[in-house]
């Protein structure tokens, strides 16, 4: 196989950025990558690279696939520092089928181990039969790994399925399928363990799926859910894309930026917690290698506690008429509709804008204005601020909203919007979607470059309490 092109054949029938915040994407090709030969499905725990390979890894016996090409197997590097990378072996263990095994997912608890790969396990048992990929379950029982067994939702007969990515405790997949009822061609699937077996898996929706292929999903620690599509106004086959769960539906998918996406086919990424740097698979030098991408984020050292503007005021004015007994009242008018009695109020204006604001005196008995004791123009302005909207309280492992829309930047124009919502994790965008996992208080920043001068900067930050 070599292009991804013919994976996504082989996954049906296998039988044995343009801105200026783009351009700091870094994107360079490991090298574990074999100089002839595929590698893709990066996979990234306990600073060890799995990914997949069709290289020819036996020295006496060599099975191939029916394009006479290597079967794909699981093999594993260590994640050294300076971005350097130990040397690849190939996973040997009796738990991987002997023919293709071509992705392999570890729940972030580690109490599961997801793999694709062919149903029959050997030669002899899928001898003139199309041996469908198929999802299988490895359990983690007291610290020991079990045997695979298969996901009860795989089919030997009418459709494969594969490319399975988990939630951090490992009870919610995503995985891809080409079975009957879909939008498309390969559709992404959801299944839940609950009360001690799997869902009925459910299809992601048009929103997700198209009448093209939808490939390689990963599950992030954000709760964005990341996947390539050769559809969604892809700019050229592949390109990776991600969606986030709302509580409601998925969002519209986005679009990740050159460098990292290309006029090539761009699939099957890892991406670290933080959201800086990862892993993606390319064709774009001829064959299937993978990418480590690092995408610096901008530091904000000057930013800002946000402020809630405040537009309530007392007014007060010095009267000339001082006795109770005269038939004469004082009477604010505040430019906003609305009015008060006396010489000293309190009023809350709706908001930034220009108020002629006034105090007359009324005469009670003619119900009439006799004159004016003071008249100003009262200006008021919002403060100048990335404004972050989300709620003061939330709850763990729930979608939360954090939108920066009702920012008043004036004359400001932002290139982007980056956010880290602690512990390192980031996003970037106007509007974004997280998921806490752990229970505290977290301080949020938000900050933006202008598109005119990268240099200049803006930021805020405000606290938020998750809670169980």
């Amino acid at each position: 196989m070599k292009q991804i092109s013919n994976f996504i054949i082989a996954f049906v029938s296998l039988f044995v950025m343009q801105n200026g915040t783009a351009q700091q994407v870094e994107v360079k090709p490991l090298p574990t990558n074999s100089e002839l030969k595929n590698d893709f499905a990066p996979f990234v725990i306990d600073s060890c690279l799995y990914f997949a390979s069709n290289r020819k890894h036996e020295l006496i016996k060599t099975y191939l696939d029916q394009n006479n090409e290597g079967l794909y197997r699981i093999y594993e590097s260590d994640v050294l520092l300076n971005d350097d990378f130990g040397k690849e072996e190939v996973v040997n263990s009796e738990k991987l089928c002997k023919l293709n095994t071509s992705s392999i997912c570890f729940s972030e608890d580690k109490s599961r181990i997801f793999i694709t790969q062919n149903q029959y396990t050997t030669i002899q048992r899928s001898k003139g039969r199309e041996n469908l990929l198929g999802i299988f379950v490895i359990e983690n029982n007291d610290g020991k790994w079990g045997r695979p067994s298969s996901f009860p939702y795989n089919s030997r007969r009418s459709f494969s399925n594969g490319q399975v990515t988990a939630s951090p405790d490992g009870n919610t997949i995503f995985y891809v399928s080409n079975q009957d009822g879909g939008y498309g061609k390969t559709d992404i699937y959801q299944s839940t363990f609950k009360d001690g077996e799997w869902t009925e898996p459910v299809n992601l929706g048009e929103k997700v799926n198209t009448s093209g292929n939808e490939l390689f999903p990963f599950y992030h620690h954000s709760g964005k859910l990341y996947f390539s599509s050769d559809e969604h106004n892809s700019i050229g086959g592949l390109d990776i894309f991600y969606t986030s769960w709302n509580g409601n539906e998925w969002s519209e998918p986005v679009q990740l930026d050159e460098p990292i996406n290309s006029t090539k086919n761009d699939f099957s990424c890892y991406i670290y917690p933080g959201e800086t740097e990862g892993f993606f698979a390319s064709d774009r030098n001829g064959t299937d290698d993978i990418f480590q991408f690092s995408n610096p984020y901008p530091t904000f050292p000057n930013a800002k506690t946000q402020v809630d503007d405040n537009y309530c005021f007392t007014l007060f004015e010095n009267g000339p008429f001082k006795s109770d007994t005269l038939p004469y009242k004082y009477k604010w008018y505040f430019g906003d509709g609305e009015s008060a009695d006396g010489l000293e109020v309190r009023h809350c204006f709706p908001g930034a804008g220009m108020y002629n604001v006034h105090l007359s005196v009324v005469d009670t008995l003619a119900k009439v204005d006799l004159f004016t004791v003071a008249q100003y123009e009262l200006e008021l302005k919002q403060t100048q601020q990335v404004y972050i909207s989300c709620p003061d309280t939330v709850q763990i492992n729930t979608p939360v909203t954090f939108s920066a829309a009702n920012s008043v930047l004036k004359d400001f124009k932002p290139a982007q919007y980056y956010w880290s919502l602690g512990e390192n994790n980031r996003a970037k965008g106007v509007t974004i979607n997280y998921v806490f996992r752990k229970k505290g208080i977290y301080n949020i920043e938000c900050g933006v470059i202008s598109v005119d001068d990268h240099t200049e900067k803006m930021a805020s930050t405000r606290q938020i309490v998750v809670k169980e």
